[in-house]
């Protein structure tokens, strides 16, 4: 574990790098409060955060490559500002997803922001700025300091990026200069001896031109968890430049440094069908305290220039460099049968390894965006190009048994010590290769209807650096959808959309399989409507997944494992989300779920899956609601309360016949503005205390190993500063 002297520099170096942004920024705040009136300044700032505006603006997001209003668009998109980041109070940001419909924590991977999402029932990718993020366990993902909001397209969007899960991807919008100057010092601390430092501080006209702002966020935080071993630090740094040299001409870049270093928590196995043994609690922990570090450097950057009132020109970059190491112990597990304990079983085997895990990322994107007018309406169309290459290399190497645990007593197991002088060894050493180039179209033939219509196609290469195997995949997909206004306020939509990801494996033929595709056929309804007092989408939809690579039935030992593409699996349902100005006081906010996915075709029994079986570990149902309370009058005014539920019904690992239980998390706040500058809110986070599984097994949702709890009840309190 991390010793304390190292923790403390770590503190220092915090410290120093938070006075030298206040240094930094002294003047401007100095300046900008001779300007401000008191609340009449704050206010301006406010509305400055609050805006989200679509199709102006940089292309940070995932809908405003063409101009349009959110509400216009035909297919799904649940955004979560920063006001509702705040109010929720996470501490991992994407952890807000679960309170949306049909988005499901999958699994947490050692570091505690390394948490994969299931998307009606699919993979979710997660981006920045709509551009490749890489999470390499954690250690590549956004801290929370740098979010501005976070979106969620649903359905196939290879349209987008191309290859990516049909299920749909999650985009983290990060921070950008706004014209009023400010900072803001925020202080957190709660359960499990976890503690935040969190500074942000903006200045409209970085040097008295009129052209160029900036903005920098600066976080450290050291999240402790129930087991007592088990922890993460946090240190992160975002500068961010904008400089609008003419009307006609901008760009934006921004640099994100962070560090992520600790010890993960422990896992361990289940009985045989499924529940837990009654002796293990949300602090026992298996093994020995692990090591684990990870570094990543993100560069984005984005040029636009206006040549004429129709036309526009696009350029858009990043490149991200994150390593990963660690040397870890696995956790508990009993592989009997691969079943977890069988009855009267009690003891368990800690392994460990280590390794590393190097990824880069480049990507570059080239756009010309433009309009032209037709049938008495405006119209607005892209065409682009694109190129993205990215190098993973993986290097492990398996300690094998470190020791043996009883979980009546897993304090008193005995352990060898780890041998970290092990010869790694490589586990994947890859380079992809994309190119594309695609066209979008904004058609509005009548007033009321908007279509929208695009198509790509991408050349896809992978090459094993090892071996010097290249595979090659070329594939087109296509997105169309039509919105109607049925009155004022509230639109219909209709939408198809594709989606392709490449796959390892070679057929007996020899050749390599083809890539997994997907379509998905949606309806829905949203808008706004009582004067924009609800808010709300509804979508029905039916996503058919195809050509899955399974296992050849023909393979026999000792020979190479082919695979044919016979898997397919249909993902039906319906979501609602949808939130309420129920008075001037008073706001719900509403969402639930369901989807029934099910495995359509599969000729492999070996495979452990039948037809009619439902897919691994997908929930039928998601549901939340939470009400949020502001005293208008007297005393207590602007003091702000809520409460409210998420939660997900029955896990199913069909291949284990096992079904693992859902659960239900109550969640509050309470919070209250000491003056225009300085608030504090409490944030209680599984209030009732449940007993819940956040994560149920590794491959296929195994009781072998991989079991581990999520947070008994937790409170966190929040400071906030503004000048």
């Amino acid at each position: 574990m991390m010793s304390t002297p190292h923790r403390l520099r770590r503190n220092a170096l915090a410290a120093a790098v938070s006075a030298a942004v206040i240094s930094a920024s002294a003047q401007a705040q100095a300046q900008a409060q001779e300007n401000d009136t008191g609340d009449a300044g704050t206010r301006s700032l406010e509305a400055v955060e609050e805006i989200t505006v679509f199709g102006t603006g940089f292309q940070n997001s995932l809908i405003n490559r063409l101009p349009i209003d959110p509400d216009e668009l035909p297919f799904s998109l649940d955004v979560i500002d920063e006001a509702n980041l705040h109010r929720r109070g996470f501490f991992n940001p994407l952890d807000i997803l679960e309170t949306l419909p049909n988005v499901v924590r999958r699994q947490t991977q050692l570091l505690p922001t390394g948490g994969s999402y299931l998307i009606r029932g699919l993979y979710g990718t997660v981006l920045t700025n709509n551009r490749p993020e890489n999470d390499s366990r954690g250690s590549g993902r956004r801290d929370s300091s740098q979010i501005a909001r976070i979106e969620v397209l649903k359905g196939p969007v290879s349209i987008l990026l191309g290859p990516v899960i049909p299920g749909g991807v999650i985009n983290q919008v990060t921070k950008s200069p706004h014209p009023v100057d400010s900072l803001d010092l925020i202080a957190r601390a709660g359960s499990f001896d976890t503690y935040r430092i969190e500074a942000d501080a903006n200045k409209g006209d970085l040097f008295g031109t009129g052209i160029w702002s900036g903005r920098v966020t600066l976080a450290y935080e050291d999240q402790g968890t129930p087991q007592n071993q088990a922890f993460t630090e946090t240190f992160s740094v975002r500068p961010v430049i904008e400089a609008n040299f003419t009307e006609n001409t901008r760009i934006q870049t921004s640099v994100s440094i962070s560090e992520r270093q600790g010890s993960p928590t422990s896992g361990f196995p289940a009985n045989i069908d499924g529940s837990v043994p009654d002796v293990i609690d949300e602090k026992t922990y298996f093994g020995v305290p692990s090591r684990q570090k990870g570094e990543d450097l993100y560069v984005d950057v984005e040029l636009q220039h206006e040549f004429l009132d129709s036309l526009k020109l696009v350029l858009r970059g990043s490149h991200q460099d994150t390593d990963f190491d660690y040397q870890t112990s696995q956790g508990a597990s009993n592989y009997a049968g691969g079943r977890g304990f069988n009855p009267g079983e009690t003891t368990a085997s800690v392994y460990y390894s280590m390794g590393y895990r190097d990824t880069e990322v480049q990507y570059g994107d080239l756009q010309l965006v433009g309009k032209f007018n037709a049938f008495g309406q405006s119209h607005d169309w892209v065409a682009g190009v694109s190129y993205q290459e990215t190098k993973f290399a993986s290097f492990w190497a398996f300690g094998g048994v470190l020791g043996v645990a009883d979980i009546n007593n897993p304090g008193s197991a005995a352990y060898r010590v780890p041998d970290f002088n092990l010869t790694l060894n490589p586990y994947a050493n890859l380079k992809d290769q994309l190119s594309s180039v695609y066209g979008e179209l904004n058609l509005r033939p009548a007033e009321r209807l908007t279509i929208v219509a695009g198509a790509r196609y991408d050349d896809y290469e992978q090459t094993n650096l090892t071996s010097g195997v290249t595979t090659p995949t070329g594939e087109t997909s296509v997105r169309i959808g039509g919105s109607y206004a049925l009155i004022d306020g509230l639109n219909a939509y209709v939408s198809y959309a594709e989606s392709f990801v490449p796959q390892r494996g070679t057929l007996r033929s020899g050749d390599p399989i083809e890539p997994e595709t997907a379509v998905n056929h949606e309806v829905g309804l949203k808008g706004r409507l009582f004067d924009g007092r609800l808010r709300m989408t509804a979508a029905i939809f039916s996503l058919t997944r195809e050509n899955v690579a399974t296992a050849d039935p023909n393979n026999v030992p000792n020979e190479p494992n082919y695979v044919v593409p016979t898997g397919e699996q249909k993902h039906e349902g319906f979501e609602v989300n949808a939130t309420i100005q129920v008075t001037p006081a008073f706001s719900l906010d509403f969402a639930y779920g369901h989807v029934n996915a099910k495995v359509t075709s599969v000729i492999n029994a070996r495979s452990g899956q039948d037809v009619g079986d439902p897919v691994t570990l997908v929930p039928d149902e998601t549901y939340s609601a939470f009400g949020s309370y502001t005293v208008q009058h007297g005393p207590l005014a602007n003091l702000g309360v809520g409460l409210g539920l998420r939660a997900i019904t029955g896990r199913p690992a069909p291949r284990f016949n096992v079904a693992y239980h859902g659960y239900t998390l109550v969640d509050a706040f309470v919070s209250y503005p000491f003056s225009d500058r300085f608030d504090a809110q409490l944030n209680l986070h599984n209030l009732l205390d449940e007993t819940y599984r956040e994560d149920v097994g590794y491959s296929q949702g195994t009781p072998a190993g991989g079991q581990r709890f999520g947070n008994p009840r937790a409170a966190y309190l929040t400071v906030r500063a503004r000048f």
